[in-house]
């Protein structure tokens, strides 16, 4: 009983030694795939959703083989396994590579567009934090680091299958900025700077003119006019703002 009990743990000790394996193991592996092999290996990440091994895989194709059609489709593999796995800064990098060594290629409008939502991505809790107190604190580089990749877009491949979505996208984030200003605009309000209040809130018409915060722009300029004692101004804006919503409800000062 006892020399099988010997020969058993020997057999499972071989066992679990020959299932070990280590990063060393799995490099020297990825290494000695041939071009097919690692395509091959690296769809299949891709399509089973194991995104961190198909970007080990993209990467070492795209060290070997820098160049040519096979170059090409590894970049766009790599902006999309790196947005997926939520990697945006890295396929940002990606993308902007791509579209620095083939600025004619016929995947550029996918590219942009990509960018674009890795950007919008980063930014979620933007659209949850836009009523919070140290809203006017909030950067808002990628946003428009968003709009810009959505205005290329659009501009460039409007009839594009992308360009729909970039447009719907540029709208909303186009709200998101307007509230931003429409915050720091009540934050000088609220502490009686008067003239900060009123050059957010005239940013606010100037630079997003269709944004839902243009009718609450108008009113800060209408108050913080008053409050500045330039009636006139004041008075001014009291008609766009009557004029262009009529059913507006303003609480004048």
């Amino acid at each position: 009983m006892q020399k099988h009990l010997l020969i058993f743990v020997a057999l499972l000790s071989l066992t679990l030694a020959g299932c070990s394996t280590t990063p060393d193991d799995e490099k020297t592996e990825v290494e000695s795939l041939t071009a097919q092999e690692l395509t091959t290996k690296a769809k299949s990440a891709l399509n089973a959703g194991n995104y961190t091994r198909a970007i080990e895989l993209l990467e070492e194709i795209d060290t070997r083989y820098p160049f040519g059609r096979i170059s090409e489709q590894v970049k766009l593999d790599l902006i999309f396994a790196y947005f997926k796995k939520g990697g945006f800064e890295q396929g940002q990098l990606q993308a902007d590579r791509f579209i620095r060594q083939h600025p004619q290629h016929k995947s550029l409008a996918y590219v942009y567009y990509m960018k674009g939502v890795m950007y919008y991505e980063q930014e979620k809790g933007f659209f949850k934090d836009i009523l919070s107190a140290d809203m006017h604190k909030r950067d808002t580089s990628n946003l428009k680091a968003a709009f810009d990749s959505f205005k290329s877009l659009v501009q460039v491949y409007p009839e594009s299958e992308y360009a729909p979505d970039a447009r719907q996208r540029m709208i909303q984030i186009k709200n998101l900025l307007a509230q931003h200003e429409l915050h720091i605009a009540r934050f000088y309000m609220d502490r009686d700077s008067y003239v900060g209040a009123a050059n957010r809130a005239k940013y606010i018409v100037e630079a997003y003119p269709k944004s839902t915060s243009v009718p609450q722009a108008l009113e800060i300029l209408v108050n913080s006019y008053k409050l500045l004692d330039i009636p006139e101004l004041a008075e001014q804006y009291r008609r766009v703002l009557l004029l262009n919503y009529p059913d507006y409800d303003l609480a004048e000062f």
